[in-house]
């Protein structure tokens, strides 16, 4: 007996009926490889250190960029999903009967996510638009006083440009 195949576009295999446990089996794998490419990408740029200094510090203005602040936030996001939807599946798979409510617990598991989120977002997005100031950038001062270095004329962490919401008016 032939067994007969149909043709599915892309669009047609995202509409899997296979609800949040397809979901979060897709977002678990791409989190942990999201995780690694960061690991890898890290462990070269600090290997720069010692390799090409010049090239590090190349690095280091490089991740001061906006963009790079949004991708750290990402990180994060991929860290605490990924851990939480650790947990739910080792509670899965200790607990066989949890299986029942693997709705509930993904639930569960995307909401301390993102609960966790919140905070995390604004200390990471609030001085792109100029709503806070740089985490840290108080101390920065306090300490460069204690020192007796004018403040003003200290080389200060190079501050984040605000991100204009008015599109170059």
């Amino acid at each position: 007996m032939a067994t007969e195949y149909r043709a599915r576009s892309f669009s047609q295999g995202l509409r899997y009926k296979g609800n949040a446990g397809m979901w979060t089996w897709l977002l678990h794998r791409v989190t942990g490889l999201g995780i690694l490419l960061f690991l890898i990408i890290h462990v070269v740029d600090t290997a720069l250190v010692v390799i090409r200094p010049d090239w590090y510090d190349h690095a280091l203005n490089l991740y001061r960029h906006p963009l790079f602040r949004v991708a750290e936030l990402g990180i994060f996001f991929a860290v605490l999903f990924h851990a939480f939807n650790g947990l739910r599946i080792i509670i899965q798979d200790f607990w066989p009967i949890a299986m029942l409510h693997q709705r509930r617990l993904a639930l569960v598991a995307i909401g301390m996510t993102a609960v966790l989120m919140l905070p995390v977002t604004w200390l990471m997005l609030a001085p792109l638009f100029g709503l806070a100031e740089e985490p840290g950038a108080e101390r920065h001062r306090q300490r460069q006083m204690e020192r007796g270095v004018n403040v003003e004329a200290a080389a200060a962490p190079a501050p984040v440009a605000p991100v204009s919401l008015e599109g170059g008016r």
